[in-house]
């Protein structure tokens, strides 16, 4: 300290402490403890504790109660209070502003609100006039919402009961999410609650604290007063009032807002205060509630085997169909225009703002058309409504908004963030965008180390959102569609090729290196879950096979994932786009670079999903290839998998000596490698070859060994090909109920598999062991539900056994009537997968 007073570059909890410290002119006590100044200001002692260890700063209004106290106890310098009061400002205000990760500004210090301290009384001199006493005129009045509030019903009630619990709720979401009406309508429920009213504060034309201040007095209908703050006049007129105040737009002046909230709660035990923004206010008492968009179909497949009554269950397709309505007549809600309308809302993602600008295209584009456009959405979703906020007029405009409020660390985070698909891990965004180890931070603001950070606020602004999994062992981060395609169009304008480039050549490289560790754990107990993460991965996996295969000098590293996918693809049922993937990498080869091990992966991989698909000639070209690939070099595990599959469709083509040829050297490659998971799935081919050679007892022992070996080695998923194969074998020697046994077993082990041909196999085999058990009603619908799984499978179309199922077919015919037989058929073709599931497991 100089001359009694403080240099600028003194830290502010050394600052605070030693005014607090100085022996008081004024008051009771000598000095001012710090339980004494927490009183003052309204915070607990814990806080000032901080506040003084320099482990957190004040807020602006709890630093206004401070720097009242301090000057009514007579603690600043007694010649110049107010340059002292200014400095502490001055000190917080620039720490405040260093310390944030995020662009807030720590208001200005109030120079006429500590001019009334200064004055007797905190009045002027001269003649005394009274005070005058201040209320609030008038009822309050909540603007009526312009068209019919649709869903949120269960966000309403927790809204409700948090307002029971806290004093300030912060309801917080991206742009066009809903927030404001969300608010209104909600509140609108509550003035039994709230007798005295409830009040809106629109804060989106506000710019600075005076502003926000001017708002409340004039909504309130007050008038200012000489050498009275407009908070203390407000504070006055709540006086032994219930009351809810709804802070609307908060985040473009949210310290503003921050201050005047803690200040009004601190002094107004009647008030609550609900407020809307972008991002929490971050005081002390305040209860987030983070809105999420209206419900909506999250998978097409399941869309279209839902019925209208379980598609208009969704919210988001309430709103569309409320609002298409009164803006198209001609819309009809057929189950045909629903599934459209639950297809766009999924692309939409819920968002109500950009649900709403859909259907003003209504009167321009059919349903089929919006759905293609949308591959835009920002470019399809431009005219909103005229009467809107400019913020929310378009769906661009709502996003303009909330980045120009971002830093520029965040803006630039923000952008290469776009470079994923489907959200990602802490870890991948480490990776893949920050910059190189060791790069000084004046090359690249975005460093590893602070990734953390940058993600809270991007968080907190609601521009990326937090997937938190079941087991809350794994956090995900998430960004709107709407929001990735428009900081993509940031990133090609602000950032030069070759640093798009880099960006994405990392992002390949992690994914890549993500399934080489995946990969394995598809032959273990771990490969459900492992199926699960790669369901979850698979935006990201197929971002980079596109940008892979875009760029020549990265075709090696889409090799080499396809190499590891194929197994997914298959598991998935998404056939046709493996194929698609394997042809693409496996033809861009060049013919002078000699094949690897990811070549002859994907050439097996290749063969195993043609011969699902019943093309036998393409599966045969791709499996002598690999066979002769893998023997030439070495790669033992490989040569038998592909050996294994050469016998499966060798046992196709009814050639069953070339099939127990190749099936016997899969076999002993594997026994001799003690490779447990070939050798069972070896086993299993060696039983089916027995089975169509018509040896039902010794195809019964090769494939329990099988089942026995995958139990040993826990893959519950593998396993329903020798319980579909001892099912048929069972059934040939007429022990039905063993048959009925083994095919259920089959169909519950493929539970956790998306594609449906497995599962349709097992039940194409139930129903034909009921069949034969007569129980004729059952197998016919059951015939009906494995009809429709093949077909869309995408596997081969005829059944598995066909010369069996012509026969039930053929025999079915005479049991029932035609319309009987179709009605049954049909009652089986109608079922969707879980319903066809959990038929065939109760029968």
């Amino acid at each position: 300290m100089v001359d009694g007073k403080f240099p600028q570059e003194v830290w502010p909890h050394e600052w605070i402490k030693q005014i607090r410290s100085r022996p008081a002119r004024h008051g009771s006590s000598k000095r001012m403890r710090q339980v004494d100044l927490a009183g003052r200001a309204g915070v607990d002692p814990r806080t000032v504790q901080q506040w003084e260890n320099g482990d957190r700063l004040p807020s602006a209004g709890s630093l206004k109660r401070m720097i009242q106290a301090f000057f009514e106890d007579g603690l600043f310098l007694e010649n110049d209070p107010r340059t002292e009061a200014e400095g502490l400002w001055s000190a917080v205000k620039r720490f405040s502003e260093a310390r944030s990760a995020t662009s807030r500004d720590f208001p200005a210090f109030d120079a006429t609100w500590f001019e009334t301290l200064a004055l007797p009384d905190g009045r002027p001199a001269g003649p005394v006039k009274p005070v005058q006493p201040v209320s609030i005129p008038g009822a309050s009045k909540l603007p009526r919402l312009a068209s019919h509030f649709i869903g949120r019903t269960g966000a309403q009630s927790e809204l409700e009961d948090r307002l029971g619990q806290y004093r300030l709720v912060s309801v917080v979401g991206p742009g066009g999410i809903g927030k404001t009406s969300f608010a209104v309508h909600a509140a609108a429920a509550l003035s039994q609650q709230f007798p005295q009213g409830i009040w809106l504060f629109e804060f989106a034309t506000i710019k600075d604290s005076p502003g926000l201040s001017q708002l409340l007095m004039s909504t309130l209908g007050l008038q200012g007063q000489p050498h009275r703050t407009d908070l203390d006049l407000v504070l006055e007129a709540l006086s032994g009032q219930k009351v809810l105040f709804i802070f609307d737009n908060c985040e473009h002046v949210i310290d503003a807002c921050a201050a005047v909230a803690e200040s009004l709660l601190a002094g107004s035990e009647g008030l609550c205060i609900l407020a809307t923004s972008r991002e929490p206010l971050n005081i002390g008492g305040e209860s987030v509630f983070r809105i999420p968009p209206l419900s909506f179909p999250a998978d097409e497949l399941a869309l279209q085997d839902l019925p209208a009554e379980e598609i208009t269950a969704f919210e988001a397709v309430q709103l569309f169909v409320e609002r298409a309505r009164h803006s198209a007549p001609h819309f009809q809600p057929t189950i045909r225009n629903l599934r459209l309308v639950g297809a766009i809302c999924k692309r939409l993602e819920g968002i109500p703002l950009a649900i709403e600008l859909a259907v003003s295209r209504l009167n321009m584009l059919t349903l089929e058309q919006m759905e293609e456009r949308l591959a835009n959405v920002l470019t399809l979703l431009t005219s909103g409504k005229r009467t809107a906020a400019p913020r929310q007029q378009t769906l661009r405009s709502a996003i303009d908004w909330s980045y120009d409020l971002l830093t520029g660390r965040e803006q630039l985070l923000l952008r290469r963030l776009s470079v994923f698909s489907g959200g990602f891990s802490l870890e991948a965004a480490e990776y893949i965008c920050s910059c190189e180890p060791g790069l000084a931070r004046r090359e690249d603001p975005v460093i590893a180390e602070d990734m953390l950070d940058l993600l809270s606020g991007l968080v907190n602004k609601s521009l990326i959102s937090i997937e938190i999994s079941g087991d809350d062992r794994s956090i995900r981060y998430v960004m709107l569609e709407a929001i990735k395609e428009y900081t993509d169009g940031k990133l090609g304008e602000e950032s030069d090729g070759y640093k798009r480039h880099l960006l994405s050549e990392r992002h390949v490289h992690y994914y890549s290196q993500y399934l080489v560790r995946a990969e394995p754990k598809f032959r273990t107990r771990e490969r459900e879950a492992c199926i699960g993460e790669v369901r979850q991965e698979y935006a990201n996996l197929r971002t980079a096979l596109e940008w892979s295969y875009s760029n020549p000098q990265a075709r090696s590293s889409g090799l080499h994932m396809v190499s590891n996918l194929y197994w997914f693809w298959l598991h998935e049922g998404r056939l046709k786009e493996g194929i698609l993937w394997l042809d693409r990498f496996l033809d861009s080869k060049g013919d002078n670079e000699p094949p690897g091990a990811d070549y002859i992966k994907a050439m097996h991989g290749k063969g195993v999903i043609t011969f699902i698909q019943g093309k036998l000639e393409s599966a045969q070209t791709a499996a002598k290839r690999s066979v002769e690939l893998a023997r030439g070099l070495g790669e033992s595990a490989l040569l038998a998998a592909s050996l294994r599959l050469l016998t499966f469709i060798h046992i196709r083509q009814k050639r069953f000596e070339e099939a127990e040829a190749t099936v016997q050297q899969s076999v002993d490659l594997s026994r001799s490698a003690e490779d447990l998971w070939n050798l069972a799935s070896s086993l299993h081919a060696y039983g089916k070859l027995r089975l169509e050679q018509k040896d039902y007892h010794e195809a019964s022992l090769l494939l329990n060994e099988s089942v026995r070996i995958f139990e040993s080695i826990q893959d519950q998923w593998e396993i329903s090909g020798p319980y579909e194969s001892l099912g048929y074998s069972a059934l040939k020697l007429g022990n039905l109920q063993s048959s009925m046994e083994s095919f259920k077993k089959c169909i519950a082990a493929s539970q956790i598999y998306q594609g449906a041909w497995v599962l349709s196999r097992g039940i194409e085999g139930l129903a034909l062991a009921l069949f034969s058990k007569k129980d004729y009603t059952e197998a016919a619908i059951l015939l009906g539900a494995a009809e429709k799984g093949r077909q869309r499978s995408g596997a081969e179309a005829k059944p598995n056994f066909p010369l069996e199922h012509e026969e039930a077919f053929l025999a079915l015919q005479h049991v029932f009537t035609e319309p009987k037989l179709g009605e049954l058929w049909s009652k089986g073709r109608e079922m969707s997968r879980f319903q066809a599931l959990a038929y065939s497991l109760e029968v």
